[in-house]
Formats: structure tokens, sequence, C-alpha cells
């Protein structure tokens, strides 16, 4: 039977994962700065009244976004332990050091604290994915011209969302009726021949 590991040695563990998975997608990122974004970042679907920038904005700011998230990190951690405050410049490689020093110093900080930096660590990773193509957002589903946005069917609320590239259709209200075991039902998008329209087919 393997051995159990301690609570505080396997949160500690999965921040250092964190923290090399994010650097990793930071690297990536900056390989796309340079290749302009094909489609204004967002959901916006109207006419752009603007130049849009030379570059990848989407993943220039998710770089910017781990810059940030890394210093903010440090700079509350070293608060939190007494130490005092360190200054650092918007390097690629002072973002990687004060992710090193984040999991260094929290060799020292309690379990809350590694825990929630760790959440945010994997919450940002969203938005790198997202940039890198890797993972799709969530979307309202189409509708037709004239005709409401169909509700769930069992909360009732416009709050159905879904994933085009998956076809992937779920309700994004957490206390939604229709849930089983904390999961949305789930359901697809098919075209009806008999309806001559679009249809939602819940498994």
């Amino acid at each position: 039977m393997p051995a159990v590991i301690p609570a505080h040695i396997a949160l500690r563990t999965r921040l250092a994962e964190s923290v090399t998975h994010a650097l990793e997608l930071g690297e990536r990122l900056e390989s796309l700065i340079a290749v302009k974004t094909r489609h204004p970042s967002g959901s916006f679907h109207g006419k752009v009244d603007h130049s849009q920038p030379p570059w990848n904005a989407q993943a220039a700011y998710a770089i910017t976004g781990l810059h940030s998230l890394a210093r903010k990190m440090e700079r509350e951690l070293r608060a939190e332990l007494g130490l005092p405050r360190r200054y650092r410049g918007s390097s690629d490689n002072n973002t990687r050091d004060a992710l090193k020093a984040v999991m260094a110093q929290c060799e020292r900080a309690d379990d809350f604290t590694v825990r929630l930096y760790t959440r945010e660590l994997e919450k940002w990773w969203r938005s790198a994915k997202i940039a890198l193509d890797e993972m799709e957002i969530p979307k309202r589903l189409p509708r037709s011209p004239g005709k409401p946005e169909p509700p769930c069917p069992w909360c009732k609320n416009h709050t159905l969302r879904v994933k085009i590239l998956e076809n992937e259709i779920y309700c994004v209200n957490p206390s939604c009726s229709g849930k089983t075991d904390g999961r949305s039902p789930r359901a697809y998008l098919d075209y009806s021949k008999v309806v001559g329209d679009w249809v939602v087919r819940w498994d």
C-alpha cells in the first residue's frame, strides 16, 4: 500500500506544479505575441470601429496577468511573513523569480494561503489556454431571427451556454435544479429536418 502524503506537503507540491505549469504556459504565450489576433478579443461580434493592435492582444493580456499575479502573491506573502517589501521589474525573469520566491516562502505560510495561491494560478490557466486556443469560451445559444433565447428546462433561467467546437450545452446557474452530483445536465445542438431549425437535444 502506497504511503500517505501529509496534507501540508501535498498542498505545496500542488502549488509547485501550478507554478511550473504557469511558467510553461507563459513561455508558449510569449511565442504568440507577434502573431496578430484574427478576431477581436472577448465575445463582441459587432462592428469594430478602431484599429486592432499589431500583435496578439489576448496572449499579451494573459502574460500581463501572470506578471501582475506573481508580484501580488509575493508582495502579500512577504507582508504576511513580516519580510521587507521587494520591488521587481516587469521582465519575464523577474516574474519567474517572484513565482519561485512564492514557492519557497510558502513553506512557512499557512495552508489556507497555499490553497488560495494555487487556485489563483489555476484560474489564470484558463485565460492562458483560451489565448492558446486550447480552451473554448462558453457562449449564449444561437437564436433564429425573432425567436427568444431558450431557457434552461430545469431552472427556467436564460443561463444555457454552448461550446460550439465541442457541441456541448449546459446550464451555468449554480443553483439549477437539474444538477446531479454537482454536474449540470448536458445537451447538444442538432439540426431537425422536421422543424427546419436547430434544436437542443438533452442527454
